[in-house]
C-alpha cells in the first residue's frame, strides 16, 4: 500500500487466517488505521492487496480491487473482529457466487449431448 502511508500501518506479527479477497481472489492483509497513532483510536481493517490499475479504471484514486480500500463497515476496534468480519464477508460472497453460478449453468448441465 502506498496511499496514505501515514494513516495506515501494516500488522506484521502473526494473526489468524485471512480468506483471500472475495472479489479478485488475491491475498488479504491486516492493517491498522488512525489519524493519530499516539493518542487517537486505532482501527483494524483487512484489505485486499490488489491495488493495480486495470481497464477501464482511469482515476488516480480508487484503482485496483474494490476491497483494496474497503468501506467503513470493515474497520473494527480489535484485530479478531476485523478478521472475523473479513472472513465472514468473503465466505458469504463466495457462497453466493457459487450458488448463482450453479443456477446460471443449469441449462448446460441438462442439455442433451450433441453427437
Amino acid at each position: 500500500m502506498t496511499l496514505s502511508q501515514e494513516l495506515y500501518k501494516q500488522v506484521t506479527e502473526d494473526h489468524p487466517y485471512l480468506e483471500p479477497c472475495p472479489v479478485c481472489g488475491v491475498a488479504a492483509e491486516l492493517w491498522q488505521y488512525s489519524k493519530d497513532f499516539k493518542d487517537g483510536p486505532i482501527q483494524k481493517v483487512v484489505m485486499c492487496t490488489n491495488g493495480e490499475r486495470f481497464d477501464p479504471q482511469d482515476c488516480v484514486q480508487g484503482e485496483g480491487c474494490l476491497l483494496y480500500m474497503p468501506p467503513d463497515s470493515f474497520y473494527r476496534g480489535r484485530i479478531i473482529e476485523a478478521v472475523k468480519y473479513w472472513n465472514a464477508y468473503a465466505k458469504a460472497i463466495k457462497a453466493q457466487r457459487h450458488k448463482r453460478n450453479w443456477e446460471r449453468c443449469k441449462p448446460m448441465r441438462t442439455q442433451e449431448p450433441k453427437p
